[in-house]
Formats: C-alpha cells, structure tokens, sequence
C-alpha cells in the first residue's frame, strides 16, 4: 500500500466560508487508524508471529464486514474517497492555478523530507517497508523525490505508500483541467473520466508496455475518487442526487469489473470495501456537532498526510530493534508513541510553514494586483 491524501486529504476548506466539512475529519482519523493497524499486523504476519489484537480484529471486524485481513486497504480506500470530496469541494472557488498550486504545496515538501528520510534509513541497513530493500543510490533518491521510482525496474519503493499519491495527483491534473466545465455542468467531469479509465483500461491490458501497464494499474483507483467527487458534488445541489448515483454506480461497477480481472493488488474485498467506504462518507459528509469541531478531531486530522507518510519508517526500524528483547505490547506502543511524535515534528516544521509561505505569497500577489488597479 499505502494511501492518501492522504492525505491521503489534502487541503481543507476554508472555515471562514463557514462550509467546513467536520465530517470528514472524523473519516481522516478512521482512515489513518485504519492505514497503521493494517501495517502494524503486518510486521508481525511477516515475521509469523500471533498478535492478539490482530486475532480479535479479524474475528470481529473483518467477519462482520467480510472485508480483507488485518482491514487491509480499507484506510486507503477512505483517503481516496474523502480526497475526491475535498479536492472537488476546494475547486469550486479557487482557478486551475490556485488550485494546482496549493495541491503540489500540500503534497510535495513533505514527500521529500519523508523520501530523504527513507533513503537514509534504508541506507542504514533499517527497514521501511514489509521487504529488506538493498542500498539504495543518489539516483534512487531522485527519482524517488518525483515519484518515478514506481516505473523502473526493479521497482523501488523508498516510501511505499506513496503509491497513492500518483492517483491523486492524476485526479489533481484532471480536475484542474476541467474546473471550468465543473463549474457549469459539474456531471460532466466524474462521466468522462468513467471513459477515460475504461480506455486507458483495455488499452494498457492490449499493449505490452510496463510503463503504460502501470499506469493503467494506477487509474484503476481512479473511480473511487470520481465517486468521493460525486459525493461532493450532491451534497452541494451542484448534481441532482440522481444523476450523482447513477453516475457512481458507473464507477463503482468499474472497481467491480476490474476485480474481477485482479486488476488490484489490496485483496479480495476491493468491492465490498469501497461500497462500505462510499456509504460512511455519504452518512458522515454532513455531520457536525462539538466532537467532531473540536480541536482534538481537527488536529488529528490536519496530521494525517504526516502520519500517512511516516508511520512505516517510524514503526518498523522500532520494531525490528526492540521486539526481540522487550514486550511486544511494550514495542507496540513505543513504535506508535514514535509514529505520532515524528508525524507532529513534521508537520510542524515541514507542513505548516509551506502551507504558510504559499498564502503568504497569493496575499502579496492579490495586494499587489489591487495596487496596480488603484493605479
């Protein structure tokens, strides 16, 4: 895996409009819960070994619901949706270029420090990933810092989870690029790129060309985003509420069609787990209430893209020091404790003043653009 928007989400609303979606926070959280469970009881089926709460998650949890072991892709798949939601939701009053801009701002810092780190650790002789990866050159790192790392071969991970972040910033370029048409018939956008994927589909299934394979691989992922757009899209009265789910049913049959050619690689409850995923956000979108206002939702929620990117680096160099002298539920809890600590660091020091220097610099450019009016 990974996701994310990852954030997994990316950029929230502007609260000052009063549209904040509080609901949405709360399936951040789930998501990013969800995301560090699933790799957490990996370590330990990697290694062969029983984790009690992994045991009662699948008794409980994923009998109930019949989705994939360990609740794999279940945290991805809420990213996905949520970052259709927000990214349609933000677009609706920012141009291509504001919105572009903020999406690579929100994105791109932050998978560099997290890429570097990676590197470093991988370097070291740690492991990052479910995989003892090999030494890593400067040109791994470059390549890894764009993203291009998913296309050599062999494929190098670095920050695994990164994957998802090529679905979005493909559902970013898209949207962007049809934000003018969003705004004036909005049903457009989410149909057209039902046959985008269906082409890219069959044509990467014809030609025999890695790199086009991946990228079909890739988009296939791309409907859950289309249907977390559609949900936004309802919600705000932009698209009658029928049009909007015959449209998501397009896309969700698309996830069900491309399942059955095991076009994925997160199990064999892709299906069940987006239906389940599409339900939650349609119940929760328009939640509201002290909870989920509070600072302790909000700024969980802020750090998901940092706990998203790190918690693999941050869990398993832990895990793989520690759990053969001391408690594993001691471990357990050190290599989380580590997770949030390095997560808030980052986002701290990395997110924020990013997120900050770009509004700083649209202010001065608004200013001076009504000075120049004035004039």
């Amino acid at each position: 895996m990974t996701a994310t928007e990852q954030r997994p989400a990316t950029t929230a609303p502007d609260r000052a409009k009063g549209d904040y979606l509080h609901g949405l926070d709360l399936l951040r959280v789930f998501a990013s819960c969800a995301v560090v469970l699933t790799h957490l009881f990996a370590w330990f089926a990697i290694h062969g070994q029983g984790f009690k709460p992994a045991v009662w998650v699948d008794e409980t949890v994923v009998a109930a619901l019949h989705v994939n072991r360990g609740v794999a892709f279940l945290g991805v798949a809420t990213f996905l949706v949520v970052s259709g939601v927000v990214v349609t939701h933000v677009a609706a009053r920012e141009s291509p270029t504001e919105f572009l801009r903020r999406r690579v701002v929100r994105l791109l810092p932050l998978l560099w420090v997290a890429t570097v780190m990676a590197w470093v650790l991988i370097n070291m002789g740690f492991r990052v990933s479910g995989a003892n990866d090999p030494a890593l050159g400067v040109g791994d790192l470059l390549r890894g810092l764009v993203l291009g790392n998913f296309f050599q071969r062999p494929q190098i991970g670095l920050v695994g989870v990164t994957w998802t972040l090529l679905v979005q910033i493909g559902f970013y370029a898209y949207v962007a690029a049809t934000i003018p048409v969003l705004r004036r018939k909005p049903w457009i956008p989410p149909l057209a790129a039902a046959v985008l994927v269906l082409v890219v589909v069959l044509v990467a299934g014809q030609l025999n060309w890695v790199w086009l394979y991946r990228v079909g691989v890739l988009i296939g992922y791309l409907p859950l985003l289309c249907i977390g757009q559609l949900v936004s899209l309802v919600h705000s009265r932009r698209v009658s509420p029928v049009v909007g789910t015959a449209i998501a049913a397009v896309h969700f049959l698309i996830v069900v069609w491309l399942d059955k050619l095991s076009w994925y690689f997160q199990g064999d409850a892709v299906p069940r787990t987006v239906l389940l995923v599409v339900l939650a956000t349609v119940l929760v979108v328009s939640m509201s209430g002290p909870f989920l206002r509070s600072g302790f939702v909000r700024g969980w929620a802020k750090r998901t893209y940092a706990i998203y990117l790190v918690h693999l680096m941050a869990m398993y160099p832990v895990f793989d020091l520690l759990m053969p002298h001391l408690n594993r539920t001691l471990v357990v809890v050190l290599g989380v404790v580590w997770v949030a600590v390095l997560s808030e660091l980052l986002h701290r020091f990395v997110e924020m003043p990013a997120d900050r220097a770009v509004r700083r610099w649209e202010r001065r450019r608004r200013e001076r653009r009504t000075a120049d009016r004035a004039g």
